[in-house]
């Protein structure tokens, strides 16, 4: 067996089984990195001799019973730049943290090692994990597998090359936005977004060290993979409160049902008011009802009544820029004030957040709650929600200030880039994505899984049903060997 051609579970499998060795599947693993990481920039991090060590202890320890043996045991992963490691350089890509040096491990990477995980290295992510692209001031631009000249997705843009390119077969991200969801969807893997406050933030930049924890709101942190087994697998490790945060719910993570297709019933939305869809998203969408369908799956194109998705957006965009702007001195505030008339949805929405007052915040968190109740109802009715991750494939890559050109017609581009992830972040529902097409230029296009909050299992059942029906994860033609 190719090590690098293996998804974290069977990975963990062979280990377990002696029919590898963790140090056999870790320097596999690095050679590969050594070999084609270069050009992609996928990890800026790699910590070979802490992997081998890890590797070498694992393999000494393989001689105790089989069910003694951590989930994870030996397998060799990567870790988003974002992510505290301890004794590695943390940045979040922002030059002023570029000595930051981590003291000890984020509390999921911590956990992630308790499972027997051997971290290979970190990953490049945009400056404080800020942009749906991966263009980093200290580590460069990480590429496409699919096509050099197109973006890698972001911010968990190197996570989700690493996995594409078979440098790593699960690795751990964050997502306020889409960061973990648009890579996966740019890259042709699986990914999860948990449930908001489902796993623990504690060592995740962009909260700088030693600063007031601001970002309160909407994060949420999962894994990117090669199956839904894997993403099921990952989440058991890392999920559940720390005792550092008190927002962090002991929800028990439930068994994952084994499902069927029939009966299951999926409504489905082909695009949304804010932003269309191009021709050839609209086009898997549409395959993907129609095989599901013909599955036994009851297939309803539907939405939550009265969803206003501008309203939503506004306010998932309002709360975000509310916790970055208002942690800034007045003065940096003051230089957004006048552009509430902008063109721009963004720049409107920073322009109000800088002059938020605490009536208006809390009227924010009211309509937030009000949404997420619209969706849970919906989903009492549905067993899941199926939708676009990005109006398109991966675009060639552009800076910030150019609208997102999808069929010739262009849009704001942050506006554009979070038209169809804001959504589950904002009602704090989890969300797994599933490679399901590709675009006519041979682009891979994956849609996105909704569920309940705190549902994370039944939607993990779902989504391997699905995966069963759908064909294998596909590799990039340049990195099939």
């Amino acid at each position: 067996m190719n090590p690098c051609f293996e998804t974290a579970t069977r990975l963990a499998r062979a280990i377990r089984n002696g029919r590898l060795s963790s140090v056999e599947a870790t320097r596999a693993h690095l050679d590969r990195i050594a070999c084609v990481n270069g050009p992609l920039k996928a990890l800026v991090l790699v910590d070979a001799a802490g992997a081998l060590k890890a590797a070498r202890d694992a393999d000494r320890a393989r001689g105790r019973k089989k069910q003694d043996l951590p989930p994870l045991h030996g397998v060799p992963i990567t870790i988003k730049e974002a992510f505290d490691v301890a004794g590695l350089n943390t940045t979040s890509s922002h030059p002023p943290l570029a000595d930051n040096v981590a003291r000890e491990d984020a509390t999921v990477v911590a956990r992630l090692r308790a499972a027997g995980a051997v971290i290979l290295g970190k990953t490049n992510v945009p400056e404080l994990c800020a942009d749906f692209q991966t263009d980093s001031p200290i580590f460069g631009t990480t590429v496409n597998p699919w096509d050099e000249r197109r973006t890698a997705g972001g911010s968990t843009g190197g996570g989700g090359v690493a996995v594409a390119a078979r440098l790593s077969p699960l690795e751990l991200g964050s997502d306020i936005g889409g960061s973990v969801r648009n890579p996966a969807h740019y890259n042709g893997i699986f990914s999860l977004k948990p449930t908001e406050w489902r796993v623990p933030s504690r060592g995740h930049v962009p909260d700088l060290p030693g600063t007031t924890r601001s970002t309160r709101y909407m994060g949420t942190f999962g894994p990117l993979a090669r199956s839904v087994d894997d993403l099921d697998l990952a989440l058991r490790v890392i999920a559940g409160p720390d005792g550092h945060e008190t927002e962090a719910a002991p929800v028990p993570l439930a068994p994952t049902p084994q499902l069927t297709a029939k009966g299951l019933r999926i409504a489905v939305l082909t695009s949304n008011p804010l932003v269309p869809v191009s021709a050839d998203t609209v086009a898997v969408v549409e395959a993907t009802a129609k095989l599901l369908s013909k599955a036994g799956v009851r297939v309803k194109h539907a939405q939550p009544e009265h969803l206003d998705w501008q309203q939503g957006w506004d306010d998932w965009s309002d709360l975000f820029q509310y916790m970055i702007v208002n942690a800034q001195p007045l003065v940096a505030r003051e230089r957004h004030f006048g552009k509430t008339d902008s063109p721009d949805p963004t720049a409107r929405s920073v322009a109000r957040a800088a002059r938020l007052d605490m009536a208006q915040f809390f009227a924010v968190l009211d309509r937030r709650d009000r949404i997420a109740r619209q969706c849970e109802s919906f989903l009492d009715e549905y067993d899941a929600w199926l939708m676009p991750v990005m109006p398109d494939a991966a675009f060639v890559r552009q800076s910030q200030r150019q609208p997102l050109c999808i069929d010739g017609a262009d849009h704001p581009y942050f506006f554009a880039g979070t038209a169809y992830n804001f959504l589950a972040n904002l009602t704090g529902q989890p969300s797994i994505v599933l490679p399901c097409g590709f675009s006519r230029d041979g682009l891979p296009i994956g849609l996105q899984l909704t569920g309940k909050r705190w549902g994370e299992a039944k939607l993990l059942g779902i989504a391997k049903v699905l995966e069963k029906l759908l064909p294998p994860c596909p590799v990039p033609p340049s990195f099939a060997s």
